[in-house]
């Protein structure tokens, strides 16, 4: 006997949930613009905005998108659980594909990717499905906190050279006026060796986040008959207590206006804690603001980027090429921008992209990317016997 594994529909999705995923990518979209647009010109607001980089955006936003993978893992396997499908085999292929097209990406249009990396992560997923929340938790804290924040220690108090990005060459890249050259140097630089020395790191900070997702999951935190009252305050509370001074602290690290000497050695695993819960905080105001009629009317519009979340993120990395960078020949912005101009350029191509969201999916259910993703994903899978 077969069954058919189908893509999620319009009628089971969980809208908070594609809500938040598109805010989440507003976010990620303001994290990686500075890497896009600089050097930038200098203008009177740069170290308040450098201020509120760290504080607000920087780490916080990729984290909530790595948890809502994690989730989104979890809601795959219990329905497939539920269909009595053998789940392994289908998943194992969709990371195999979401891989190759984060190769793809990395290599042809912009080597920050992270789709590499969630896919890898991804894998990892299978082995703990059935695991409980508390295991969840301690391995969570493991990986999220010990294992990042030693690999953290590691990297800027002792020199540990697993990170070893090349700025110069990142400007070189941007401002190639051949796209065939930027290819040749795109490879140069070799993105794939850029994922393998940055891999402990990323996955570590990756894999934990995917697994609070998971644990997110489990305990129904988006179901709306589902309260969780006390929990939410916590994290709100924690997110306000706790993450307030580690983003400043992470600010002051990222600024070079902290040195981690062995006394101080103790204020990456602190600031990563903090910034966990400011993440976590983020979410549950998104949540619970969303149950408010009015204001989910606004942030409802967050949804259609949320529902298109691949092709809007990758959408973005050919917004850098045409827009920014100077390989296509066209605005070559790379260098021109005030840091305030560049994030409003950021923020008009995001209203940009709601809009072509929201006009897609008034004709298709799935984004171009979701749509070549999982017509390849969701096969005829076979019921376990």
């Amino acid at each position: 006997m077969k069954a058919l594994f189908k893509p999620t529909n319009k009628s089971n999705r969980i809208e908070v949930v594609d809500a938040l995923r598109g805010f989440a990518l507003l976010g990620v979209l303001y994290a990686n613009i500075p890497f896009g647009g600089n050097p930038p010109i200098e203008s009177a607001y740069d170290e308040t905005i450098h201020f509120l980089y760290d504080f607000l955006i920087s780490k916080k936003f990729i984290t909530i998108f790595s948890m809502l993978f994690g989730f989104g893992f979890f809601i795959q396997f219990s329905r497939a659980k539920e269909k009595v499908i053998n789940f392994n085999s289908y998943f194992l292929k969709r990371m195999g594909l979401l891989f190759l097209i984060g190769c793809i990406h990395s290599f042809v249009l912009w080597n920050g990717d992270i789709i590499m990396s969630y896919a890898f992560g991804g894998v990892f997923l299978l082995l703990l499905r059935n695991w409980s929340v508390k295991k969840l938790i301690i391995l969570a804290i493991v990986f999220n906190v010990i294992l990042t924040g030693a690999t953290f220690i590691g990297n800027s108090a002792f020199g540990w050279a697993v990170y070893d990005y090349d700025f110069a060459m990142n400007t070189d890249l941007a401002l190639t006026n051949s796209y065939l050259e930027y290819l040749k140097m795109n490879w140069i630089t070799s993105p794939w060796v850029n994922f393998l020395n940055d891999m402990p790191l990323t996955l570590f900070f990756t894999f934990g986040n995917m697994l609070i997702g998971m644990i997110l999951g489990k305990i129904g935190f988006f179901n709306a008959e589902n309260g969780l009252k006390r929990l939410k305050r916590w994290f709100v509370i924690l997110g306000v207590i706790l993450g307030i001074p580690a983003s400043y602290y992470f600010h002051l690290l990222m600024t070079g206006n902290l040195e981690l000497d062995l006394p101080l050695l103790w204020v990456p695993f602190a600031i990563i804690v903090g910034m966990l819960f400011q993440s976590l905080a983020y979410i549950t105001l998104f949540v619970e603001l969303y149950r408010v009629k009015f204001v989910k009317n606004i942030l409802a519009g967050f949804k259609y980027v949320g529902k298109t979340a691949l092709t809007n993120y990758l959408s973005q990395s050919v917004f850098y090429l045409i827009v920014i960078y100077h390989c296509t020949n066209l605005f070559q912005l790379f260098g021109k921008l005030s840091e305030p101009e560049t994030y409003l350029l950021a923020t008009l191509f995001f209203i940009l992209q709601s809009f072509t969201s929201y006009f897609w999916l008034k004709t298709w259910s799935q984004g171009p990317m979701e749509y070549l993703w999982k017509k390849m994903s969701y096969s005829t899978i076979k019921i376990r016997k």
